[in-house]
């Protein structure tokens, strides 16, 4: 059984000299526009906040902090 797509998506870069495969649209996206290093460090931002969570109050303000972090993240998104 063949398991690969009938249209695989790719990226190309460096005026053609990087190609690589995409698995969807939003990921085409981030990678066309450098912002897939980005998710990383996002991704290690909110890791290690939800590490400090011990307490009620301080998941409140973590997650106030992540809600602000998201909304920011949207409003750059969004120009």
């Amino acid at each position: 059984m063949n398991t690969t797509k009938k249209n695989p998506l790719y990226v190309v870069s460096r005026n053609g000299k990087d190609v690589e495969s995409a698995s969807n649209l939003l990921d085409l996206f981030l990678k066309k526009t450098g912002l897939d290093q980005m998710v990383a460090i996002l991704q290690t931002i909110i890791r290690e906040l939800l590490l400090q969570v011990t307490s009620y109050p301080i998941f409140v303000e973590v997650k106030n902090t992540i809600d602000n972090l998201i909304a920011s993240v949207l409003a750059i998104i969004a120009l």
